[in-house]
């Protein structure tokens, strides 16, 4: 598996506290099945604004002690950045805060408001030649509420990456019923462990893949967990799936409406 979130690099967020911490967190990724790991610090105006050289260079020193410890494990610097518009002017220079420098970009949105300006944010993002990748939809209850606005946005391209721990009941039962709802719909490109410690919110993401695999199979976990993230690092193209509306049980109808608008 890849992980494509996690907060492993020490004293940068509100990760991982110290090295130490975040080398235990790589052992643990790697005993239960990951064996990629892309690191996502926070980037969010007035609060974590790490530069993208320090985000380097702690990849880089992690990865040189994995060489040492677990040479078959690799590890990717990136970022999880905060929708704001005042960091529009600091995206993409040189591939900051891309995956790998490439050109996909992990964007979170505020968790209590949808921002007024998101559509031009998209547009903005488009302009500058990255393709986002929206963190855990199914935890903004906004979002979630407003599913046309999410349709909307997957119409255009948007990739979206469900949190392990949403999936397995982490963060409480409706944010999981909403994780379960769409893995169903095939409106899931990726998961990540969010991961922000060792012994809580860690990057174990072995019980997520147990039930993606129950729940939808085999060949869409491999999807989900190698082939798309492959793509992301090999900086390719990553298909946009058409919603299976037809598969969510007592949904169907309001989903089907909803895409009819949008077709």
């Amino acid at each position: 598996m890849i992980d494509i979130h996690s907060h492993v690099l020490w004293e940068i967020d509100d990760g991982s506290v110290s090295m130490a911490m975040s080398k235990n967190m790589l052992q643990l990724a790697w005993q239960h099945g990951t064996k990629s790991m892309i690191f996502t610090p926070h980037v969010i105006e007035e609060a974590y604004k790490p530069s993208w050289s320090l985000i380097k260079e702690k990849t880089q020193q992690l990865e040189a002690w994995l060489k040492q410890e677990l040479p078959e494990m690799c590890v990717y610097p990136a970022a999880e950045v905060q929708m704001n518009w005042n960091l529009l002017p600091e995206l993409a220079v040189n591939g900051s805060y891309c995956i790998n420098g490439g050109e996909y970009m992990l964007i979170e949105l505020p968790m209590k408001e949808i921002p007024l300006y998101a559509d031009n944010f998209w547009y903005e993002l488009e302009l500058k030649g990255i393709q986002p990748i929206l963190a855990h939809p199914e935890r903004y209850m906004r979002v979630m509420r407003h599913k046309e606005l999410l349709l909307k946005w997957r119409e255009r391209g948007l990739l979206l990456q469900c949190n392990a721990g949403s999936l397995v009941g982490y963060f409480g039962k409706q944010v999981q019923e909403n994780a379960k709802f769409l893995l169903e719909a095939d409106m899931v490109d990726f998961i990540g462990s969010d991961a922000h410690r060792d012994n809580v919110r860690t990057p174990d993401m072995s019980q997520a893949a147990q039930l993606i695999r129950e729940m939808v199979g085999e060949a869409r976990l491999h999807r989900i967990t190698v082939e798309n993230p492959n793509l992301l690092l090999a900086n390719k193209p990553v298909a946009i799936r058409t919603p299976q509306l037809n598969v969510v049980k007592n949904k169907k109808n309001f989903w089907q409406r909803m895409l009819a608008k949008l077709v």
